[in-house]
């Protein structure tokens, strides 16, 4: 990228913060010591500017998201409902500044979709369009990455459960209301979920099975026939991933383990180790559990993951992508 537009260094921009990878973006930003002259919090939903939040560890207010305050930004991340915050994006030509689209189902039609672990070294400095993919896509492409490095995959169904995290606070407030009311006898709410999500299990409503589908195959082979069932779980953080999927090559799980384990975005028990869905939560990587090979099936084997959706999957993944954009080699 072009150096930074002012001479204290580059000024970077969260779009609606308040949300809770626009919040983690803020702690990766700081826990990373990422090299900033100025964090600009803007709001695009009409609904926080004003409100009092921090940006390492010191106060700043949020500020309704304006023509005036992009132009002065080197990079913006785009976080919260991608409907507010496709007029702001179109501006990034004439303010010159780059976009990190975090927003969820991205709108963006001629972005780049950036992972790390993947595909950071195709990304070059006129890449100012840039989306950081669904926090479902991200896991499962990186493992399918690892193992088409070995053998092209024929054939992936995914079962996937997502938390009430994806629904932002407010979802993982009414679960634990839910999960209290069941416990006490009581009514449950049903504000953010249409039915009793705690102690259940049912299909997610938002189908965005086909939209996450395609980006994996944009970053892996356009070519494998994948599946992809999303359900609602009565999880307050982390995705938890049941992959089966058929090479072509029939590998060993050895050879799945030892090749997955070359990605340091992807960790494997050790030793005694076990992984479930509350180990992903703040962790770094994708934990997988287990790659088991399928009994019946020539080259078919199982793969059970989990992921922290706001780190990983989303905000770190952002970061990482932010970092190469404006610095080339610092993103690992």
């Amino acid at each position: 990228m072009a150096k930074p537009k002012s001479s204290a260094g580059y000024r970077v921009g969260i779009v609606n913060p308040l949300t809770l990878v626009g919040n983690e973006i803020k702690t990766i930003l700081r826990e990373r010591s990422f090299p900033f002259a100025k964090v600009a919090l803007l709001d695009a939903t009409g609904k926080a500017a004003g409100a009092l939040t921090d940006v390492s560890d010191e106060p700043a207010v949020v500020s309704a998201i304006s023509d005036d305050e992009l132009e002065d930004l080197d990079l913006v991340f785009f976080c919260g409902p991608p409907a507010g915050n496709r007029e702001w994006i179109d501006h990034h030509r004439e303010d010159r500044f780059a976009v990190i689209d975090v927003s969820q189902p991205s709108t963006i039609e001629k972005g780049k979709l950036a992972i790390a672990g993947i595909n950071l070294d195709d990304i070059k400095g006129t890449d100012t369009l840039l989306i950081s993919p669904h926090p479902v896509t991200i896991p499962i492409a990186l493992i399918l990455h690892q193992i088409e490095t070995l053998s092209a995959v024929e054939l992936c169904t995914a079962t996937v459960v997502q938390p009430a995290s994806e629904f932002e606070q407010i979802g993982v407030e009414e679960l634990a209301q839910q999960t209290i009311s069941v416990l006490n006898i009581q009514t449950v709410p049903k504000e953010v979920f249409d039915r009793q999500l705690a102690f259940n299990l049912y299909p997610a409503l938002e189908h965005n099975e086909e939209f996450i589908v395609e980006q994996i195959r944009t970053l892996t082979d356009p070519d494998v026939q994948f599946a992809l069932l999303i359900t609602q779980g009565t999880i307050f953080h982390g995705h938890t991933f049941s992959l089966f999927l058929k090479t072509r090559d029939d590998l060993s799980v050895d050879q799945i383990t030892s090749r997955l384990r070359e990605n340091p975005a992807i960790v494997l028990p050790e030793g005694d180790q076990t992984f479930g869905t509350i180990d992903a939560a703040g962790k770094d990587e994708v934990l997988v559990a287990e790659v088991r090979r399928d009994p019946t099936i020539r080259g078919g084997f199982w793969v059970w993951a989990v992921c922290d959706n706001l780190r990983r999957s989303s905000a770190l993944n952002a970061v990482l992508v932010a970092e190469k954009v404006l610095f080339a080699d610092s993103a690992n």
